[in-house]
């Protein structure tokens, strides 16, 4: 059941964000917000911001921010609906569990759809002959029964048509399967995202099935296969084993993530109940913030091989950017979890969970085995090898400390390693792939400019969205805000908590956050917005006017019908680009 939205919008705005974050941060107001020290890293000057009227907070150091229930979250380690009780008893609000919408009902439809899959698929593998191959290949990796059965572990046949006729039996409508996520259709042709796969239920910290993993059996690519995201799972927001990990992680205030979904399976077997992975993709900043709820420490398990190295590499900056303290468990070359369970057995495989090492002197033995220690040269590049890390660190004493430690490794002076890591750290910030990707994920174009600043005034929106389409909009970030705001105002959802939670990109989330944070979009929005919509309008129709030209000349004068729709459409199109130079009134109405 689900805590209606009106209520959630009620008690965020009956309560002011900067009095709930006064509890735990010294604010003091400056130009109509509230500035702080950030409680998410540690700094000397307030960079931190509540914007009371907007409902958000923002550090322009760390990049953190959200609304009343993420910081209430974070600050108290709680789930969303745990954070919803906690301020709904300061504003004085009941919750209400009986009232639904119509999205809530078609939420709840296609999670009890899922939890049927999920039993149907797990009892076709335990007890059908179809199944006999995934059981054999599971056994013979040494899963048991209750383990299986403790993560309804199932299996889905080969057969292309099986699935959507076998739901079709159980009276699911063809239009409710197709919107279901869990079909394809292609050519007129209904396909199941799943053959002849071992599937595994990935379950929300609710307790709902809202997605499904498949490893391949057969010849099918790619090896891990997940359900295509709709509105209610992210792959980047959620984490498989997660449900059943949380009391274990709370109990013992650690978490081990390792990389695949048989890992997490050998170390629940094994007797190791903190375990979750990420859903088969990188670990993102979503789920580092997602883990970093239950507790500020953890253990890396990935595998040895050289990918699971880069993934390593990646898991631990953004685990200390996020100020996560994390440790790794070194494996032999080639090795996995399920591997060490299968072959050498559960007490190996906890005698090397036991005995992790600091994530530096992990990144450093990699780098140290990686170049010649004798040489200049090879100090240099162990040293470059590091600073991204060293770098990521949130505290100057950790990266001191740090940096002696190399140099005592390098045996070179203290001195001479800090001055070269500040050095390489400097030419890192313009130079380095990833940093360039990342300035470059963050180049505002003319679209998302405009959306940005609909985002900052959503008053505009109901007048944008008769002028504009989500297809009129090159930019895709630019489309996600689009969707997200049309959603919301479908829903009559006016908080910026309703339309945050709606982005499945954090990085996208929190420009939209500094936007609102820095007010720069409070100044002339109409002009703003009214040029935006000219501009993307404009473009549109010189597009299409393009296409026209080049059709009447290919047309030739064979078909006189056609050709005078065409000319027409062109003359409706040039009349449009006459108007355009008027300026566009937003809140004119048509």
């Amino acid at each position: 059941m689900k805590i209606p939205d009106s209520i959630i919008d009620d008690i965020a705005q009956r309560l002011d964000i900067a009095e709930v974050v006064g509890d735990y941060v010294t604010l003091k107001p400056k130009g109509g917000r509230y500035w702080g020290l950030c409680p998410f890293h540690q700094e000397k000057t307030p960079s931190f911001t509540v914007t009371s009227d907007k409902g958000v907070y923002y550090c322009f150091g760390c990049h953190q921010g959200g609304s009343i229930y993420s910081f209430v979250m974070e600050m108290e380690k709680l789930t969303f609906v745990e954070a919803v009780r906690f301020l709904a008893k300061r504003a004085g609000v009941e919750i209400s569990w009986e009232e639904k919408t119509d999205h809530s009902d078609k939420r709840s439809a296609f999670l009890e759809l899922y939890q049927r899959v999920a039993g149907s698929l797990h009892h076709i593998l335990m007890n059908r002959e179809i199944a006999e191959c995934a059981r054999n290949y599971l056994q013979a990796r040494g899963f048991n029964q209750d383990t299986l059965t403790f993560f309804q572990v199932g299996y889905a046949p080969a057969q292309r048509n099986w699935f959507y006729w076998f739901l079709r039996k159980k009276n699911y409508s063809e239009d409710f399967l197709k919107a279901s996520g869990l079909f394809s259709h292609r050519d007129g042709r209904v396909n199941p995202y799943f053959r002849d796969r071992i599937i595994f239920p990935i379950v929300n910290t609710r307790g709902e099935v809202i997605a499904f993993g498949g490893r391949t059996l057969g010849n099918l690519p790619p090896k891990y296969l997940n359900s295509p995201e709709t509105p209610f799972f992210r792959k980047g927001a959620n984490l498989f084993g997660l449900n059943q990990a949380i009391k274990s992680i709370r109990e013992e205030k650690n978490f081990i993530l390792v990389e695949g979904y048989l890992d997490v399976l050998a170390l629940k077997q094994c007797g190791i109940d903190n375990a979750v992975a990420p859903l088969g993709t990188s670990l993102t900043q979503g789920q580092v913030k997602l883990l970093k709820r239950y507790s500020e420490k953890g253990v890396l398990l990935f595998d040895s091989d050289e990918a699971g190295l880069r993934a390593s590499r990646k898991a631990i900056n953004l685990f200390e950017s996020s100020d996560v303290q994390i440790r790794v468990v070194e494996l032999s070359e080639g090795s996995d979890p399920a591997d060490i369970m299968q072959k050498e057995g559960c007490e190996a495989l906890k005698k090397k969970v036991k005995y992790p090492i600091s994530s530096f002197q992990f990144l450093m033995n990699k780098a140290l085995s990686l170049y010649d220690i004798q040489t200049p040269d090879g100090k240099e590049a162990i040293l470059k090898n590091l600073t991204p890390y060293i770098s990521s660190l949130g505290s100057q004493v950790k990266q001191e400390t740090s940096l002696r430690l190399l140099g005592e490794n390098l045996q070179v002076d203290f001195e001479s390693v800090k001055s070269d890591f500040y050095k390489y750290r400097n030419k890192e910030r313009t130079g380095d792939p990833t940093i360039k990707l990342q300035n470059a994920n963050r180049k505002i174009t003319g679209d998302l400019f405009l959306m940005l600043a609909v985002a900052a005034n959503r008053e505009y929106f109901p007048e944008v969205r008769k002028r504009l389409f989500p297809e009129d909009l090159e930019d895709p970030r630019a489309r996600e805000i689009y969707i997200a705001l049309e959603d919301c105002f479908r829903e009559e959802e006016n908080t910026n908590d309703a339309l945050l939670v709606r982005f499945g990109d954090k990085e996208l989330e929190n420009l939209i956050l500094e936007k609102i944070s820095t007010e720069e979009f409070n100044i002339n929005p109409e002009i703003l917005i009214g040029d935006g919509i000219k501009q993307i309008r404009r473009r549109r129709l010189e597009k299409r006017g393009k296409q026209l030209s080049v059709l009447l000349v290919q047309g030739g004068g064979k078909d006189d019908r056609r050709e005078k729709d065409l000319l027409s459409e062109k003359e409706y199109i040039d009349k449009e680009l006459e108007n355009l130079k008027v300026m566009v009134n937003v809140r004119s109405t048509e």
